[in-house]
């Protein structure tokens, strides 16, 4: 593992999106989200990613110019079409509008057709929260990869993904949970698979749809939670392919959906960040992490001593920019033996 600082990350990952045609701001817009996530210890949906991203944009099966335009728009609720937006600028473009909505009415709530993946929505949801608001973003997969409990082991449902960020008693940190439908976002397993560690038990079934722990073999995965955890993941299924316009089980199409929604608890009189700072003090008084915790406490120590990245990733990430975009002088060169990159159709 190698560390960089965060700034050059940043900029290393701007540069990088700039040269396949991407703007200023949505160049700073993916690197940006891609950052975060590595700061908060979600590498799955970190650097390693852009990877994948600047992949797409060359081969256009994702757009650096993309001409997003309203389909729908009652005030309150917004359609969006993201004409196969990045999906971390289509997701920044969902909150802030929401946000804007939820100033004038006390709710937003936009549905954005034809987006790229998202990557961490955590830190999509967090964009509301720092502003005082509820956020809330959500978004289902391009393919099947989630098989049902007692089932043939095949691929049924999409991990789909929703994050909730609230307003928490330190302005900066909110409370934030961010979930897949399944034991484990794909993300996670392409990270364990690169870091040598093995699956959580019941997390993930080989080929043959027997139980796995093994990364490198998992072909599917499983429900989080059981039966409880299945009905919901079928019904986060349902409603996100029915409000974001795409088909009821996934095909593997091209183009996702995402839907965004922000609450301004102040239009009902409530108090969240003072009643998350209660919950807070029993929470933590008792040993227990609150949402977001782990992930505040990762981020300060990486903004201090560096985001550790892989260093197949790092090369992979050099390579990428060569040879129009330099790395910064003082990075490593490391000497990779093999390069790993994850499909982005099987991340949610």
């Amino acid at each position: 593992m190698i560390r960089v600082l965060a700034p050059e990350l940043a900029d290393y990952l701007e540069r990088l999106y700039r040269s396949v045609g991407m703007s200023r701001g949505g160049a700073r817009t993916m690197a940006a989200a891609h950052v975060e996530a590595d700061l908060r210890g979600i590498p799955g949906h970190g650097s390693h990613l852009a990877l994948s991203y600047v992949a797409k944009l060359r081969s256009h099966r994702l757009n650096a110019r993309p001409m997003v335009r309203a389909l729908h728009d009652s005030g309150v609720c917004l359609v969006l079409d993201a004409d196969l937006a990045p999906g971390p600028v289509a997701a920044r473009l969902a909150v802030m509008a929401c946000v804007r909505r939820a100033r004038r009415s006390g709710v937003g709530l936009v549905s954005v057709h034809h987006a790229g993946h998202a990557g961490a929505l955590g830190v999509a949801a967090s964009q509301a929260a720092r502003r005082g608001l509820i956020g809330v973003v959500a978004a289902p997969t391009s393919a099947a990869s989630v098989a049902l409990l007692g089932g043939t082991g095949a691929a049924v449902l999409g991990n789909s993904a929703f994050a909730v960020a609230v307003p928490g008693p330190e302005p900066d940190q909110p409370v934030v949970v961010d979930l897949a439908a399944a034991s484990s976002s794909w993300g996670r397993v392409h990270h364990r698979a690169r870091t040598g560690q093995d699956l959580p038990e019941g997390c993930a079934l080989d080929a043959a749809g027997r139980p796995v722990s093994d990364p490198h073999r998992a072909a599917v995965l499983l429900p989080a939670g059981g039966e409880r955890g299945q009905a919901l993941a079928i019904v986060v299924q349902l409603l996100l392919s029915a409000l974001t316009g795409t088909c009821p089980l996934p095909v593997g199409a091209e183009g996702r959906g995402l839907l965004s929604l922000v609450l301004d608890p102040a239009r009902l009189g409530a108090d969240v960040a003072a009643a998350a700072g209660e919950i807070a003090r029993v929470v933590r008084g008792q040993g227990a992490r609150m949402p977001g915790d782990r992930a505040w406490s990762h981020r300060t120590t990486a903004l201090r001593d560096g985001i550790e990245l892989d260093d197949h990733d790092l090369a992979a990430l050099i390579a990428a920019g060569r040879p129009y975009v330099p790395a910064p002088h003082g990075w490593p060169r490391p000497h990779p033996t093999r390069l790993v990159t994850a499909p982005m159709e099987a991340l949610p």
